[in-house]
């Protein structure tokens, strides 16, 4: 019986008329597209399959690696990749992956001594310098103020911003109702009446407002909030103002969080909804408004946010997913590795985030010409506009979030 993963390995070529360093060569390259892949399906077939082969070959061995740390077998990979230092001391690449699998065990010190072999491996890697510093911050964080409880909120939002005017109010409002205790925006220049919408919030004392001109970005805007903020918040979310963040049974993020225990770092997921057929901006509130949304198998709802304690932080990754000290887990505790953002098997029973993408059509289009928070001239910066009508979907009513509503309308209209 034909094998895939060893035909598609093989592609024609007669394995045992190559010498081991091409085999080894060849492992290495089919792998590593499939350790990137935030689905680990291919992976886990691929590692199945060519075991009994090729299962003594260094590069089976740290693919089988990545295989377990997806799984969250911490241990499991970490003794293959002990084992890999052993035959490969001076391969960075294998000392970061052993580096990642300590952090998610929590294994600071561990991790520490790894990093300091990696940069020794590989000086110039920037990627490397900057977690090994977010590591040492954290470290000595937790040193300076053992004991010491200096967090003042319970729950931070973070959030960067650029002419959100039009439905600013009520995402404060809304994240207020259901248990942020404050908020920091990064205003990145807006020329609407956000900074007056954010004046007229009737609980200043809850917003630290930044205004930032010039190629700022989402990223520079988190990491200046981690950097600043993060023994002030026992939990920060990092969310943008067309998501709005909630639970669905409790009335509380922070009763939801309260159930996860000691864990650094939650995965929520997305829910995509689409215009409900709007031309315009309707009169209401945007989420009485836009309340029908994709399936729960469009390939968006595999992306996450996180909810993050701020002084677990070892390096910002993205607008997504951070890398911590210990394990991300789910809303149920459950514990999950999440790749480039996404997570393979989303749980939306106990939190979620309505991502109110695309809105009415016209406010869509102003979205598109707004930009995404990058450099004028960068070709991402503005997206086809199919990017904006493959995410208008609109096949199922969701009223989940409609039971916020009486009191919200209520909030913004007093």
């Amino acid at each position: 019986m034909e094998i895939p993963a060893l035909s598609s390995f093989s592609s024609g070529v007669n394995l045992d008329a190559l010498p081991a360093s091409e085999i080894e060569t060849r492992l290495r390259d089919f792998f590593s597209g499939r350790i990137a892949n935030p689905k680990p399906d291919d992976l886990i077939q691929s590692v199945n399959q060519l075991e009994q082969q090729f299962g003594d070959y260094k590069e089976f061995q740290f693919a089988k690696a990545a295989m377990l740390v997806q799984a969250c077998d911490f241990a499991g990979a970490r003794g293959i990749l002990l084992d890999l230092v052993k035959q490969l001391p001076s391969d960075s690449r294998v000392l970061h992956r052993l580096a990642i699998a300590d952090l998610n065990m929590g294994a600071a010190h561990e991790a520490q001594d790894v990093y300091l072999s990696a940069l020794a491996a590989a000086p110039k890697s920037e990627n490397l310098r900057r977690e090994f510093a977010g590591l040492l911050r954290v470290m000595e964080a937790k040193k300076l103020y053992a004991g010491v409880d200096r967090k003042k909120h319970g729950l931070a939002a973070v959030c960067a911003i650029k002419n959100e005017g039009e439905d600013l109010l009520e995402w404060l409002h809304f994240h207020r109702l259901v248990g942020i205790d404050h908020f920091y925006l990064y205003d990145n220049g807006s020329t609407d009446d956000t900074r007056a919408v954010i004046e007229s919030f009737p609980w200043p004392e809850m917003i630290t407002y930044h205004f930032v001109e010039g190629e700022f970005g989402q990223m520079r805007a988190f990491s200046h909030a981690i950097d600043s903020y993060r023994n002030c918040a026992e939990w920060c979310a990092f969310i943008d103002a067309d998501e709005y963040l909630f639970p669905t049974k409790a009335g509380n993020i922070k009763d939801v969080l309260a159930e996860v225990g000691p864990a650094p770092a939650v995965a929520v997921h997305w829910l995509n909804f689409g215009s409900n057929g709007h031309d315009a901006r309707p009169a209401g509130l945007c989420v009485e408004s836009f309340t029908r949304r994709a399936p729960d198998d469009f390939p968006d709802h595999f992306i996450m946010k996180s909810i993050v304690r701020p002084d677990t932080i070892v390096s910002y990754l993205h607008p997504h997913q951070s890398l911590v000290l210990g394990c991300y887990v789910q809303e149920d505790g459950t514990p999950v590795f999440p790749i480039g953002g996404r997570c393979t098997a989303p749980k939306r029973d106990k939190l979620v985030i309505n991502h109110y993408y695309t809105k009415s059509r016209q406010q869509l289009l102003k979205k598109r010409e707004r930009g995404r928070p990058l450099a004028d001239g960068d070709p991402e910066k503005i997206r086809a506009m199919e990017f904006f009508t493959l995410r208008d979907r609109n096949d199922i009513e969701d009223a989940t979030i409609q039971r916020f509503v009486p009191e919200l309308k209520k909030l913004v209209q007093g």
